[in-house]
């Protein structure tokens, strides 16, 4: 099970690290950033309260589009390492034309996106202030 959980994980891994590190070094040039370390607080603190915080936002946006594209990696990963789950009896259904299954997934997915991106609202809520959730 680890080699379908490498594959999924990796790519996204890459993107997930190069936006966090391009948003982070984006924030630590915000006057906010220099205004608390001009307060006195440890680098430390500034880095992970203030500046991870504020990086953060970009990424809680990248992962809600990405629920969509791994939905369809899981579809190719079943597929390719032979695992019963939903994605191999979607491509199944496709094969058989069952109509009935390819809408249920297609229904999963779309609620699953959808859900995603409600909760990348919340989020946005907690991470900046000036976001009101109304």
């Amino acid at each position: 099970m680890i080699l379908p959980w490498i594959a999924l994980a990796t790519v996204q891994a890459a993107v997930y690290t190069r936006l966090s590190r391009g948003s982070l070094l984006d924030v630590l040039g915000e006057d906010f950033i220099r205004t608390a370390r001009a307060k006195g607080l440890s680098e430390r603190r500034v880095t992970l309260q203030h500046g991870v915080r504020a990086a953060l936002t970009p990424v809680v946006s990248q992962l809600g589009i990405d629920v969509g594209t791994l939905l369809g990696g899981v579809v190719v990963v079943e597929t390719v390492f032979s695992i019963g789950g939903i994605g191999q009896d979607s491509v199944t259904a496709v094969a058989q034309d069952n109509l009935p299954v390819i809408l249920g997934f297609v229904i999963i997915a779309a609620v699953f996106v959808v859900v995603a991106n409600l909760i990348v609202d919340l989020v946005y809520a907690v991470l900046d202030p000036r976001v009101r959730i109304t």
